[in-house]
């Protein structure tokens, strides 16, 4: 029997990057999924297809979760066609980086901490609200809130109060049966500002040095995360933050 066989999933960013290799992964193991995207219909749409092929069902709902009233119908909706949600994966964000911290703007700050930090708040607010006792609640966050570099000010900070929350929601929740953690991804190919890396990228010049393994991160390898953390096997973990780097730490 599929290990997910009749739960339902809310992926929020998963036309694409992670939260499309997340939400197929839940598929294959036998979710429903409902797919969450803020401009790519057409790639929301074809995630659904390839999702209908596991032989469950999708759907796919545009909401910006940088607006609380769109990440409520979101959930509506989602209620509305399954009944019920048991897993909700906070992934949507945005990426700035090369931003010295003495020059970001105004606009650049309201943008990334409108969907970053607002977005995953009320996401996860709404998913302690909806989500079905022993349920499952995880926040895709980034290696950066552990690892301050320059230039990543406004990324890395705009990740770093749901670490906060991921933590006070593991206690508010816990005698629901409800686990909440979070997953913090090093720069992965073939998601953000990485989705395509060719071999002129400048980080091709650091993976030989700064990752052990001798390669960046990939969707998959965040995926297997999710995977735990979705599933019966993590039922006792809850209020935790894994660092999937390969070992790159400093």
């Amino acid at each position: 029997m599929k290990p997910l066989k009749n739960k339902v999933a809310l992926i929020t960013g998963a036309s694409k990057g992670i939260g499309k290799v997340i939400a197929l992964r839940y598929a294959q193991l036998g979710a429903d999924v409902v797919i969450n995207y803020v401009n790519d219909s057409n790639a929301a749409d074809e995630v659904v297809k390839e999702i209908e092929n596991y032989k469950v069902r999708a759907i796919s709902v545009k909401a910006d979760v940088s607006k609380p009233s769109e990440i409520t119908r979101l959930f509506e909706i989602a209620m509305a066609e399954f009944g019920k949600i048991d897993i909700v994966v906070a992934n949507a964000g945005l990426e700035l980086v090369g931003i010295p911290a003495t020059a970001f703007s105004e606009g650049q700050f309201d943008k990334l901490f409108n969907t970053n930090t607002k977005g995953a708040f009320f996401t996860m607010q709404a998913a302690a609200n909806f989500v079905t006792d022993n349920g499952r609640i995880i926040y895709i966050g980034s290696s950066t809130t552990g690892l301050p570099n320059p230039g990543y000010a406004l990324h890395g900070g705009s990740k770093m109060a749901a670490l906060y929350l991921v933590q006070v929601l593991a206690k508010e929740l816990g005698r629901k049966g409800i686990t909440v953690n979070a997953i913090l991804p090093t720069a992965t190919e073939g998601a953000g500002i990485h989705s395509i890396v060719d071999e002129q990228a400048p980080i091709r010049a650091i993976i030989p040095t700064f990752y052990p393994m001798g390669r960046m991160g990939t969707p998959e390898d965040v995926a297997n995360v999710a995977e735990f953390f979705a599933g019966e096997l993590s039922g006792f973990v809850s209020g935790q933050q894994l660092l999937v780097s390969g070992g790159a730490i400093a």
